[in-house]
């Protein structure tokens, strides 16, 4: 009818009363990364909104070794998510930013901090998919909680603090075809972005410096039988950093597999390949290369699966090995996944390694637990090009009890520690632990509150810290369809 007003349907919903799970639990004052409530969406196009107000009071906000006052902090953070789902698309933009003000000993900060966007874009055809994702992020390292972090410092096994600011900016597309044809064919490319301002390089330059990383895949999938598909893959990878010994890396990996049901519960996926790695630094060119291979064996249980692995990898610095065996189980109010295995580091160590994830929902309860214990290999280039194999070992616990229908009770531990893989190789050996509790309630219908305490400790070869804090948070989430 002309001059009809399209009709708006709103919906508002408060925050369930809790805190961050085990191995997210925010640093005090720490920036909120975008809520994901767009994924409710169960069709067409939903705009989410969230906003929070939190004030925080931390006697060590910065870890030192001895305090140097008291710093507090009022962060208001407003986060956006626009879905869109139909029949053949999804789309997805989160974004948050931070009204900050803060009165740190030595500093203060006040303005719009910690702006972060994420787009994901996946479109289906008759036989073929295309996805293209991308991030953008800018942030005050002070405010990052170790437990956290982005994964480009996450895999360096490091748990730095300090100050400084980063930006993350990542994009990539995704191409694929014959997904239900005998013959099929997926090209993958990404590219990588972090770079950090003068002030977090000085904290450690050989590991916190600007980095590139363009990656392209390509793979080619055949169905020869009703019960095997082989594949062969090509994949070239593109590293340059602005390190101390200006490290630029080439790595070209070639890979045959297959996967085969051997029976209806019993399934083989079995690789093998080749890498092939060129290193130039300042200190001239590096190569090494040598074969892969990767090989699982899983076996489908009434209640779960329970599986064995084996993985053998090169890097800059040698060859990996794993071997790791696996059970995932569907438990009667709950689920657990869990392996372990052996990790044989290029320096020659074996180190055991696996990961654990427990979670257990009770009457007026629940309960998460998650460990890894990995190795990996850090960002601090020699000049040959090599790095040095990291040990890895986090352990996180999440627990959350009802009280009633309109308050909760949270409690939160993270743990994490960082080693040399290897002995006789110079690192900063670095253990962190969070401790959070926490009270929450449902003021209205709209507004959550919640109140609570953290405590943080770190240890490393400069010394030990530790400190103390309290936080009141008010937030409220609400949704509309256009």
């Amino acid at each position: 009818m002309a001059g009809a007003q399209p009709t708006t349907a709103t919906t508002t919903t408060a925050a369930t009363p809790g805190m961050a799970t085990a191995g997210a639990a925010q640093t005090a004052g720490g920036g909120l990364t975008p809520s994901p409530s767009g994924l409710n969406n169960t069709g067409g196009l939903q705009i989410d909104f969230g906003l929070s107000s939190k004030l925080t009071f931390d006697d060590n906000f910065r870890l030192s070794n001895s305090s140097s006052g008291t710093t507090t902090i009022w962060d208001n953070t407003l986060d956006f998510n626009l879905s869109s789902i139909t029949p053949l698309s999804d789309l997805s933009i989160t974004g948050s930013t931070v009204l900050r003000n803060a009165s740190i000993p030595g500093r203060s900060v006040s303005g719009f901090e910690d702006p972060q966007v994420r787009l994901r874009y996946t479109r289906d055809g008759v036989n073929s998919r295309f996805t293209l994702d991308g991030r953008y992020r800018h942030a005050d390292r002070e405010f990052l909680n170790p437990f956290k972090v982005e994964q480009e410092e996450q895999a360096l096994g490091t748990l730095l603090g300090g100050g400084g600011t980063v930006t993350w900016k990542d994009y990539g597309l995704t191409y694929q075809t014959g997904l239900n044809a005998p013959l099929g064919f997926q090209l993958a490319l990404k590219r990588a972005e972090t770079d950090y301002d003068t002030f977090a390089t000085a904290i450690d330059p050989n590991t916190l410096y600007d980095r590139v990383t363009d990656t392209a895949n390509a793979t080619v999938t055949m169905k020869v039988s009703p019960v095997m598909t082989v594949r062969g893959s090509v994949g070239l990878t593109d590293f340059d950093a602005q390190d101390p010994v200006s490290t630029s890396r080439r790595t070209e990996d070639y890979a045959i597999g297959a996967t085969m049901d051997i029976n209806p519960v019993l399934l083989l996926d079995a690789q093998i390949g080749f890498t092939d790695i060129t290193t130039d630094t300042i200190g001239g060119r590096t190569t090494r290369n040598g074969a892969t291979s990767a090989f699982q064996l899983t076996k489908t249980l009434p209640n779960g699966t329970i599986f064995g692995n084996f993985t053998s990898t090169v890097n800059q610095n040698g060859t990996r090995s794993i071997l790791s065996f696996g059970r995932t189980l569907q438990l009667p109010s709950g689920t657990f996944s869990g392996t372990v295995g052996v990790t044989h580091t290029p320096g020659g160590s074996d180190r055991l390694s696996g990961s654990v994830a427990y979670n257990r929902v009770m009457r007026s309860s629940d309960i998460t637990i998650t460990a890894q214990r990995s190795v990996t290999s850090n960002g601090a280039n020699t000049a040959t090009g090599t790095s040095t194999d990291v040990l890895n070992t986090r352990i996180g616990v999440a627990y959350n009890y009802a009280i009633n229908t309109d308050s909760a009770l949270n409690l939160a531990l993270d743990w994490g520690r960082a080693e040399a893989a290897d002995s006789g190789f110079a690192y900063n050996t670095t253990e962190r632990t969070t401790l959070s509790a926490g009270y929450s309630r449902m003021l209205t219908q709209d507004w959550n509150m919640t109140g609570g305490l953290q405590l943080r400790h770190r240890s490393d070869n400069g010394g030990t810290a530790q400190s103390n804090a309290v936080f009141l948070t008010l937030d409220r989430n609400f949704s509309f369809r256009p």
